[in-house]
């Protein structure tokens, strides 16, 4: 009976365990299922990767009224806040304005780079191209503070208005860009509406008048050397030119900042003038940083004589401002050419959107870099 019971258990004991044991082969089985059904269905995945593609594409569009909107506001803003230092406050440190501008963009760029993100301004292709970019940079920042001092705003922006026409040339030889009719003829009633704007100038100042002039040479000149150092360097991006042209231009303002360094101690003796500066510094330099990313990202995503016309519509906006913030006044000639000139942002606008976007070739300093 004995022997009986425990062969009884021993049966009992192997069914059990074979229920137990049997899910594993199962489990096995439909996990291989699992991953051939993937296998199958592998090709169908790149399917629902369609609407993140037109989300894309529509963001691409964008891209280029989103990014002039931007350099027409910050600009807009920054350049009533020079404005307002150089002829208003007549603060004597623009050059100590400019570092610490710079100090603070290089800063807040760094602090926020992404991870595995290195910024290298000693390395070849950084230092072949962007040296230029940032000396003409820094001039037009330097030149355009003096020629507000000496200028009304509305005529300031007249004579900035030229710019396309600094463009054009300069996008031709650096960079073989040609315009089409309908840009070419847009730039010309820019052009002819800016000599109309500055005929109605009762304050003439010679001086004035040529250091707007090599400003906007100098603003137009940095552009397409930004966009030429794009076209060369693989992976350059505009926070890169933001970070390389901030960083090169502290190297070149400090000397200038020792020059002002007395005059400025005097004028913050006056009283309340410490205070008036820290008040000043703080939208300044976020201002700054935001106009130069605006500016570069305008200028990548259109071309820089699509940059320079937006400026053109900085300039209608920055006039209203001049007049009414800073009592100057525009005769009825002035007036005529500042409607020329603004129409003839518009034509250019509607031709620059129907021409073929740029194709970019292959530089040679995407290999070496």
């Amino acid at each position: 009976m004995t022997s009986g019971a425990d062969m009884e258990k021993e049966t009992v004991l192997r069914k059990a365990s074979a229920r137990t044991s049997s899910p594993a082969p199962r489990e096995a089985k439909s996990a291989v299922a699992a991953s051939a059904s993937k296998k199958e269905k592998g090709p169908d995945e790149p399917a629902p990767a369609k609407p993140s593609s037109s989300a894309a594409d529509t963001l691409g569009r964008l891209a280029g009224p989103l990014s002039a909107a931007s350099y027409v506001l910050t600009s807009l803003a920054m350049t009533t806040m020079t404005k307002y230092a150089a002829s208003a406050w007549r603060f004597p440190g623009s050059s100590l304005l400019l570092l610490i501008e710079c100090w603070a963009t290089v800063a807040a760029l760094f602090l926020t780079a992404p991870k595995g993100q290195s910024y290298q301004p000693l390395s070849w292709p950084i230092l072949r191209h962007l040296p230029l970019v940032t000396l003409a940079k820094a001039f037009n920042m330097y030149l355009s503070f003096v020629a507000m001092k000496r200028t009304s705003l509305p005529v300031y922006n007249v004579l900035k208005r030229l710019q396309p026409v600094y463009a054009m040339v300069q996008d031709r030889i650096i960079r073989g860009a040609v315009p089409n009719g309908g840009e070419l003829f847009g730039v010309v009633l820019i052009s002819v509406g800016t000599v109309v704007t500055g005929a109605g100038d009762l304050d003439f100042d010679l001086a004035g008048y040529v250091i707007a002039l090599v400003a906007a040479g100098c603003q137009s000149l940095y552009l397409v050397l930004a966009r030429h150092a794009q076209d060369n360097v693989s992976g350059l991006t505009s926070v890169d030119l933001l970070f390389y042209t901030a960083f090169y231009n502290s190297v070149i303002f400090l000397p200038l900042s020792a020059f002002e360094l007395g005059e400025v101690m005097q004028f913050l003796s006056g009283p309340g003038e410490i205070v008036n500066l820290v008040k000043f510094l703080l939208p300044y330099v976020l201002l700054g940083a935001l106009l130069n990313y605006a500016t570069f990202w305008c200028t990548a995503a259109n071309s820089p004589l699509a940059t320079a016309v937006a400026g053109t519509a900085k300039g209608v906006l920055s006039t209203m401002v001049g007049i009414l913030a800073f009592s100057s006044h525009l005769t009825a000639v002035g007036w005529i050419g500042l409607v020329g000139s603004t129409v003839g942002g518009f034509v250019y606008s509607l031709a620059h959107a129907k021409k073929p976007k740029e194709k970019k070739e292959k530089p040679s300093d995407k290999k070496s870099n």
